[in-house]
């Protein structure tokens, strides 16, 4: 029974190997085909022949071939503000969130298990256990994994003096590499023993209910249905501009372009990039693809796009999570590299078949995932070349230089790009601060103008993930949390943090 799962101040190691014998984490389910080739021979010979072509029209024909180099991104920046327009569209009249009855009788409820992988979180362990308990949930039907590395001494001593409730264990990860959430996460789905799993991370405060409104709306919905997405959001929204803005980011994300993504309830073959933590699963389908890919430092858009290419099927969930938003740069650049290397590791995977990849995900999760992962990173990269040539055309203006960077838009390229120079900025602008109204956070909505300086930003994030990736593919670029929470409110296990009402007006 899960009651008999705990032992005090003692930590369990993990089964060594997976569900079968002679396999190993680093190859097992998702890992056998995952990120842990970053590019294909066939992928690397793409690349170089694209590359030397670039290079030999720039220096046979320089101005031709200039051209031609600033028309591909300005297509796609085109291409990216008319697909932002139809998601926020569709998710202006996109069904609501899956709601169900949560008063089930505790007898009724599904096995439950949450797992939470820890590194180094030793500081917000009291905290985490804290909010854990809150959890509206029978205790005898509910399972917490609290996944542990090997050689983490600091969260090892705290999990092993911490009293915890008989349905909450620590589990020690077996010795192996890559490093990594998702592979912890694999390891707690083979120790799990619920019909549903869920992740939270270190520093989550899920509302109380999530777990009974998930059980419930699981049991209204569709066996495909294998995933529901919470929404997410910052309690810690006050404390810098950095945060404010990544408020109002999630807010659009999960407020209105997954809801367009999915409409509701998603279609088979869709493409929808889940967020890291609050995703509930049937846990016999999950493993059945093979969990989480260890080598992918985005794992949820990865298994985002694995259940598109199965059929099965991804639905908004209507609750909230809150998180601790990063407040500094240096931190917040970090966490932003490892998101755009993972993006661009997701990309290349998925990308060695394309033919079969647009078989599978269909026109439009196919269109969906080249826009939202590849064309996205791709244009966080380019974003500094436009930004210093649009500067140096207005400082040169009517000089050779001017003159010269003027002739490399002959006239339909030119209204393109200025089109997109527009109508990009606009429709960053009006989404936020349209979603902001519409959600009652009205203090977020002057953030919206400080968006130009989230854009240096996270073009530097995207070119530190690309560096990242080069050198190091799988190294996860951990983020410290409990930074927002006072240290007597840290060690006490203080939880109520977040907004007291979910339609406060902020």
């Amino acid at each position: 029974m899960v009651g008999q799962l705990h032992g005090e101040a003692q930590l369990s190691p993990a089964s060594s190997a997976p569900s079968s014998p002679g396999e190993r984490w680093e190859t097992w389910g998702a890992a056998r085909n995952g990120a842990r080739i970053v590019v294909t021979r066939v992928q690397a010979l793409a690349l170089v022949a694209l590359t030397g072509l670039g290079g030999a029209l720039v220096g046979t024909i320089p101005r031709d071939g200039l051209i031609v180099c600033l028309a591909i991104p300005t297509v796609l920046y085109f291409v990216t503000s008319v697909h932002k327009i139809v998601v926020l569209i569709r998710g202006e009249f996109a069904t609501d969130d899956v709601t169900a009855d949560s008063d089930i009788p505790a007898e009724d409820l599904p096995l439950y298990t949450v797992l939470v992988p820890l590194f180094h979180e030793g500081r917000i362990l009291p905290t985490l256990v804290a909010r854990l308990k809150e959890l509206d949930y029978p205790p005898e039907r509910l399972e917490v994994l609290l996944l542990i590395e090997s050689d983490d001494e600091q969260t090892q001593g705290a999990a092993s003096e911490y009293p915890f409730p008989p349905h909450i264990r620590s589990i020690l990860m077996p010795p192996g590499q890559p490093r990594t959430k998702p592979r912890a996460l694999n390891i707690g789905l083979h120790e799990a023993q619920g019909e549903y799993v869920v992740v939270y991370d270190a520093e989550d405060q899920p509302e109380p209910d999530q777990l009974r409104k998930a059980a419930a709306a699981m049991r209204k919905l569709s066996p495909d249905v294998v995933c529901l997405q919470a929404r997410l959001n910052f309690y810690n929204w006050r404390q810098s501009f950095l945060t404010r803005l990544g408020a109002v980011d999630y807010a659009v994300w999960y407020n209105q372009f997954l809801p367009g993504l999915t409409s509701g309830l998603a279609r088979p073959g869709a493409f929808v990039p889940l967020g890291g933590t609050s995703n509930h699963f049937r846990a016999e389908a999950l493993r059945k693809i093979g969990g989480w890919d260890p080598y992918n430092v985005t794992e949820d858009c990865d298994l985002g796009v694995r259940l598109g290419r199965e059929g099965l099927c991804v639905a908004m969930l209507d609750s909230t999570t809150w998180e601790e938003a990063v407040p500094r740069a240096r931190p917040w650049i970090r966490q932003r590299s490892r998101w755009v290397k993972g993006y661009l590791q997701t990309y290349l995977v998925h990308m060695r078949r394309p033919l079969r990849l647009l078989r599978e995900l269909g026109p439009r999760g196919f269109v969906d995932f080249q826009v939202l992962v590849g064309f996205n990173s791709f244009l966080l990269l380019f974003n500094p070349f436009m930004w210093m040539l649009t500067i140096t055309y207005s400082v040169t203006k009517g000089t050779t230089t001017g003159n010269f960077i003027q002739s490399l838009f002959p006239a339909p390229l030119y209204y393109l790009g200025l089109l997109c120079l527009v109508l990009w900025n606009f429709i960053f602008f009006y989404s936020n601060v349209y979603v902001c109204v519409r959600h009652n956070m009205m203090r977020l909505t002057r953030s919206a103008l400080l968006t130009p300086l989230y854009w240096v930003l996270m073009s530097a994030g995207a070119w530190a993930g690309l560096a990242s990736l080069v050198r190091h593919p799988s190294y996860w670029a951990k983020t410290e949390h409990g930074v927002s929470l006072p240290e007597a409110d840290v060690f006490a296990g203080a939880s109520q943090v977040g907004p007291s009402a979910q339609g406060a007006v902020w």
